[in-house]
């Protein structure tokens, strides 16, 4: 397999990850790995990258099995999950819009906006509370 690693700079992340058309986020299934966020998937598919991630930690609760991206446990998982993508370009863009849908209605900030508000008014409230 010809592969290339890139190294990691901000002000090329989005140019990178436009620029391929599957994003993968596999990981071991440990503590370490379940105590992790699920950015990187989070990020593919908020740029409507279609997205295959290890079924670990958060990434159950981020991926609807089919709907907005794949999981993937095995190694036969991971290839027919690889092989189904490269495969339909159709399904890579129904998957990605639906991934960046995910992403808006529940991990932008803008869908977060009352639970923030909620938190500081009660933070402010306890603050008043005190004095």
């Amino acid at each position: 397999m010809d592969i290339q690693g890139i190294p990691w700079k901000k002000e090329d992340e989005i140019k990178e990850i436009t620029s391929f058309d599957i994003g993968i986020m596999p990981i071991p299934d440990d503590d370490w790995s379940k105590g992790k966020c699920g950015l990187k998937g989070v990020q593919y598919m908020a740029l409507e990258v279609a997205t295959v991630m290890s079924p670990v930690g958060v990434n159950t609760a981020i991926i609807e099995e089919g709907v907005n991206g794949f999981l993937a446990s095995s190694t036969e998982e991971w290839v027919e999950k690889i092989s189904l993508l490269i495969d339909n370009a159709e399904l890579r863009r129904k998957l990605g819009v639906s991934a960046r849908k995910t992403v808006i209605d529940k991990y932008s900030v803008h869908s977060q906006k009352q639970v923030y508000l909620q938190v500081f008014n009660k933070l402010i409230t306890e603050a008043k509370q005190k004095k």
